[in-house]
Parts: C-alpha cells; structure tokens; sequence
C-alpha cells in the first residue's frame, strides 16, 4: 500500500505527520513566550501591589504629620500599630483584627506576592527600619517623616523577603557590620522588586540598592541616591 494514498479526510500519512511536526515546532517556540509572559505578569501584580502599599502609607503620613508607620522593631515602644495593620484601613477602608476575614483576604492579597508561595504566618514584604531608629542606633538624623527624608526617590521603604523570615521589616542599619539581610533577591528572576519612600516602585538587582563594596546604600536615608 502507497504511503502517499489519501486517507477519508483527504490527508495522506506524509502531509500528517508534517502538520504534527509543524505544529511541535510552533509549540516549542511559544511555550518559552508563554512562560515569560506569566512570569512577567506577576512581577508587574507584585509591583502595583507595592505601588498600593506605598500609597497608603502617603495616606497614613498625611494623617499623622508625615509619620511613617512603625513595625514590629517599635511600635509597641510607641504605641502604634506595626505597619501592615496600621495601613489596613486605608487599603480597606476599615480598621481590621487577625480573624476577621477582610484581614485574612488582605494578609493573602495585596500583602502576598502572587510568586510567594509560602503559606506560614507572615506576609511577602517588609519595611526598612531606618526610618524608625533613634540617632544612636544610627549614627546620624532621625527621619520619622517622610518630609524629613532627604532623598525619597532613591530611599528603599518596602522590599520583598526570604521566604524564611518572620520580621516585617529589614535591620539595614546591621547590614555595613555584617549582618545579612533578609532580603529576597530573586524572587522575579535575577531581580526583586522594591517600593520608595516617594510611593514609585522598581524592580531592581539587590546590588543596586546595597553593595558595600561599591559605596552604595540606597537604605540609609543619609546615603541614598
């Protein structure tokens, strides 16, 4: 029997197997495109979900004197809320408590990012602590507003963290002695993805916002640029 004889459908074997080939060729090349675009997609939701973030915490300023909220280094030393709680009501427009399931709904939306896959008690982001140290434990200036910090373009405020850590916030005034910081530096392949004491939003290289051995330190108000 010839190989070329047509088949009901008008198709031989030869012009089959050809289609089927064609069509893995085509599978190939857009898989990768496919994958990418998911891959992108997400780190485009993480960033407006900083954008969110670093919006409330404009709103929480203007309402407090250009306070920026504390975390869990302090809040309780000042009587404030740590931060992911204390932005709540301007994210949701009411005043949450763990159990309520707005506050869960939040804890797994906007402060998850959707590449986050952990499910343990703690969110995907946390705040730089400098803002909230006192001058010895710096060194310098206190910048408890965001008036009072010099460069807020270039100063980190929120990033991303290692999947094992439970602060909700960054010790970077540790960092220059030593300290390792928490931060998760490719959670969006090579990058992460970091929000700015002006509300704007990046997705950057670690080393572009801390690297010691180049002088930069775009976390201590002081020496951001």
């Amino acid at each position: 029997m010839s190989i070329t004889k047509r088949n009901h459908a008008g198709f031989t074997l030869i012009e089959l197997l050809v289609v089927l080939l064609i069509t893995g060729i085509l599978a190939g090349l857009l898989l990768p495109a496919i994958v990418n675009a998911g891959v992108k997609a997400k780190q485009v939701q993480c960033l407006n979900q900083l954008r969110q973030i670093g919006l409330a915490t404009g709103m929480y300023a203007d309402d407090n004197s250009g306070v920026i909220p504390r975390s869990t280094h302090s809040a309780t030393a000042y009587g404030q809320l740590p931060w992911a709680y204390a932005l709540a009501p301007y994210i949701t427009g009411s005043v949450l408590v763990p159990g309520d399931i707005r506050w869960t709904n939040l804890f797994n939306g906007l402060y998850r990012c959707p590449v986050d896959r952990r499910r343990n008690n703690n969110w995907s982001y946390g705040k730089n602590v400098y803002p909230e140290l006192s001058a010895a434990e710096t060194g310098g200036p206190t910048w408890p507003t965001l008036h009072s910090i010099p460069n807020p373009a270039g100063t980190v405020l929120f990033a991303e963290k290692l999947g094992g850590s439970m602060a909700d916030h960054f010790m970077a005034h540790f960092w220059p002695d030593g300290g390792e910081p928490e931060v998760d530096r490719s959670r969006h392949g090579p990058n992460s993805n970091y929000g700015f004491c002006d509300g704007h939003v990046a997705n950057y290289k670690f080393e572009l916002t801390y690297d010691a051995g180049h002088g930069i330190n775009r976390w201590n108000p002081d020496t951001a640029r």
